[in-house]
């Protein structure tokens, strides 16, 4: 073996490193590895699995990428170099231990599937790649399905892939299945820790990578199986990935600095050496390879677009925001509330409106049909122009509609439909200004009431599919790109509306309601937002979401049939009066329509 220093000059490295036949020996030359002559492939692999050199070994990866992954035999590259990819190998060459919390749409997921391949296929017989995650569906979603899309492509590949059980065993050369080396993913959502970790006890093999992706959604226990059994194991190597949350969940507790959390600033620190002697990386969706770049060459990254999109979403200081993009700890393990008190507070959602004409009244109702508590709410708002010119809606009322248990005579939705109209007609409602939840038993409710008096009203399905319009003036993005489901748009509506300051009257209930919903951020291709679903809520709060649900339903029904969309406000230099005066027409046209605008 050569004991040359590798060159500087990258083309000079790449002449010492790549494989090559030595004119001398016959052999062929791997880096300084004389070997008896073999195919490329295999002459890479073994340059990876035992070059003493990390740069070389570094080389090699990318390399076999090219050879597995990036030939023209493939309708377009699998596994492209960038250098959040770079940084993550690098990375992973050089540590035992390694953490990787990155923003959604990282990649970290595809890399790390490659990075357990190629370390298979680099010595197969020996080799045991085991990979967590919460299910096998999810995993499908993330790590697993990148494995199975990559090792489809590879030919000749010995190994038999059950992706029905999340499992790839080597077959060697007498066609055994020999289950102890290969892929495996191991399902170990909380629900299932001890099923898990009893897999883990008892696991033989020379070379053991345990690779935890989502270790944020997995039990601490999972972590110390993996450190306490499958470390015995002669070669062994863990990695934790995740889109970081608390400081005090699994992927919190293996990523904790070697100087303790104070050490660092988790806003800035891009690395830092872990208490167990291994390294954290972050992938900062704000200084991803775009962003620095000033362009879009990698489009599955975080962009600026992208990023500006999930400011207006989320809001740029939003637990959400900060987790999901920026790849930033908290240190409690709560989830994310919508809403937070200092928000209403800040907009000043809470305040009154000093209207300029007559503004229009709009109702949402949020019907209840068990006996577990739920209310049916009635909630009354105001939809106008406020004295400095811009659109606005303010709630005024949320009514608790009782039906009579004595009352014999009259069924109780029939009741409950009277009390609506009754006071519809009071506050000066009119029909086509009313959207009910139409869910479940909601839809037979919504039947009652057009036949007692009108088929003009909306009906809202909150499970169903998000709306085509757009969720404000600074975002061409529609509801249903943003959304999961209706009701999750309902909800996150308001928060642009709020930092617009187009929505106010909300009362202490109403605020408590608001801020207790947490929501989820849902990768489907893109980042969705999810709230938190109402049975979840209820039993985490101690009662339904009523006062909000039917206050977002008026709101919807403001949006869908008034036009209300966030706009930003007046300028105090510009005074009043400036904003055109615009149509139910050209303000449902500008949610369609980029093009048009609201200020003149």
């Amino acid at each position: 073996m050569s004991s040359s220093i590798m060159p500087s000059d990258p083309t000079k490295r790449k002449r010492v490193i790549e494989p090559r036949i030595d004119p001398k020996t016959k052999k062929m030359d791997v880096g300084g590895l004389l070997i008896p002559p073999t195919s490329l492939l295999t002459a890479l692999l073994y340059g990876f699995a035992h070059h003493p050199r990390a740069l070389a070994r570094e080389y090699y990866f990318w390399r076999i990428c090219d050879e597995l992954w990036n030939h023209d035999d493939l309708p377009e590259p699998m596994m492209i170099r960038h250098p959040w990819a770079e940084q993550m190998i690098r990375s992973a060459i050089h540590n035992k231990y390694l953490s990787v919390g990155g923003s959604a749409s990282s990649g970290k997921s595809h890399t790390m599937a490659a990075w357990g391949i190629v370390n298979w296929l680099s010595q197969p017989r020996d080799t045991l790649i085991l990979m967590t995650s919460t299910t096998l569906r999810e995993a499908r979603k993330r790590i697993w399905g990148s494995v199975i899309s990559l090792l489809s492509v590879i030919d000749g590949a010995p190994i038999k892939i059950r992706d029905s059980i999340g499992n790839a065993a080597y077959i060697d050369e007498k066609d055994n299945l020999i289950e102890r080396a290969g892929l495996s993913l191991i399902a170990a959502e909380k629900s299932k820790t001890r099923e898990a970790v009893g897999k883990f006890i008892g696991i033989k093999q020379k070379r053991v990578i345990l690779i935890g992706d989502e270790l944020s959604e997995l039990s601490e226990a999972i972590l110390q199986a993996g450190l306490t059994n499958l470390s015995k194991n002669p070669h062994f190597q863990m990695i934790g990935m995740a889109n970081p949350n608390s400081r005090f969940d699994a992927f919190g507790v293996w990523s904790e600095p070697k100087e303790g959390w104070e050490s660092v600033d988790i806003q800035t620190a891009d690395e830092w050496d872990t208490k167990w002697g291994g390294k954290y990386i972050r992938l900062d969706g704000e200084r991803s390879p775009n962003v620095l770049l000033g362009e879009t060459k990698y489009p599955w990254l975080p962009t600026a677009e992208k990023l500006e999109e999930d400011r207006i979403l989320l809001g740029p200081e939003s637990r959400g925001y900060m987790r999901m993009i920026r790849a930033v700890f908290f240190d409690s393990d709560e989830t994310t509330g919508i809403y937070s008190e200092s928000e209403l507070t800040k907009c000043g959602s809470m305040g009154k409106v000093e209207w300029e004409g007559k503004p229009t009244v709009v109702a949402g109702v949020d019907p209840a049909f068990t006996n577990g508590g739920d209310r049916t709410i009635l909630s009354i708002a105001e939809v106008g122009y406020a004295r400095n010119g811009q659109y606005v809606c303010q709630f005024t009322d949320s009514i608790h509609l009782n039906d009579d248990a004595t009352n014999k005579a009259v069924p109780r939705t029939y009741q409950i439909v009277q009390q609506i109209v009754d006071h519809c007609k009071r506050k000066g409602v009119s029909p086509e200004n009313v959207a009910v939840d139409s869910t479940g038993a909601g839809a037979p409710f919504c039947d009652v009431l057009a036949g007692e008096w009108s088929p003009n009203f909306m009906r809202v399905t909150f499970g169903g599919r998000a709306s085509d319009k757009r969720v404000s003036m600074n975002s061409q993005l529609t509801g249903e790109e943003l959304y999961m489901n209706r009701v999750s748009e309902l909800w996150f509506v308001g928060k642009e509306l709020m930092r617009t300051k187009q929505i106010y009257g909300i009362g202490s209930d109403l605020a408590q309601e608001m801020c207790a919903r947490n929501y989820d951020m849902i990768k489907t291709g893109s980042l969705k937002v999810k709230i938190e679903s109402k049975p979840d809520f209820k039993a985490r709060f101690g009662r339904s979401p009523d006062l909000a649900d039917a206050a977002f339903l008026a709101l919807d029904c403001a949006r869908q049939r008034l036009g209300l969309v966030a706009v930003d406000p007046p300028k105090e230099d510009q005074g009043t009066g400036f904003r055109k005066r615009v149509t139910i027409q050209s303000l449902g046209a500008a949610l369609e329509n980029s093009e048009t605008g609201l200020i003149s």
